[in-house]
């Protein structure tokens, strides 16, 4: 990165945090691909804004907002793939360690998969998750419980099944 001109600490927070906002676009859009270009879509929007937004949840916010907008674009079929292995990060939630909840994520429609994502991995309130969505409050609320409900449904499919 060096000589491209960014401000150290935006450079140091995207080395830091990379990862994890990988993983959560990777979660909204439901395959690597579209979820890199979210992040890079992202990175590139708030690079620009740097000196008056200097927040790790601002960033967040940018990333989320460009997986969903990228989504409601495209509207594809989602590809079972998972990002590949890398460093260990400590503490964090490893998209390694369970393929099969991810793929209970995928199977989500877009819009459950989206609030369920915002709401228990970017760890949004509802009323920011329905600002974001463009939907109502109670939309939100009704979308995470029948969310909840097909991957409590599903993973009781596979104990039965396994």
């Amino acid at each position: 990165m060096s000589g491209w001109g960014a401000d150290a600490r935006y450079t140091r927070l995207v080395e830091q945090h990379g990862m994890s906002l990988l993983r959560l676009a990777i979660l909204l859009t439901g395959n690597r691909h579209d979820g890199e270009d979210a992040v890079q879509e992202a990175l590139i929007s708030v690079a620009a804004k740097w000196p008056a937004v200097q927040s790790l949840s601002y960033l967040r916010r940018a990333v989320s907002n460009a997986a969903i907008d990228l989504m409601r674009k495209r509207r594809e079929v989602l590809t079972p793939d998972t990002p590949d292995r890398g460093f260990e990060d400590q503490g964090m939630f490893r998209v390694e360690d369970d393929e099969r909840f991810f793929a209970r994520i995928r199977a989500l429609p877009p819009g459950q998969r989206e609030t369920i994502v915002l709401k228990y991995h970017a760890d949004l309130d509802d009323r920011t998750i329905a600002r974001m969505q463009g939907v109502s409050v109670e939309t939100v609320r009704s979308q995470s419980k029948r969310a909840l409900e097909k991957l409590r449904a599903a993973a009781r499919d596979e104990e039965v099944n396994a």
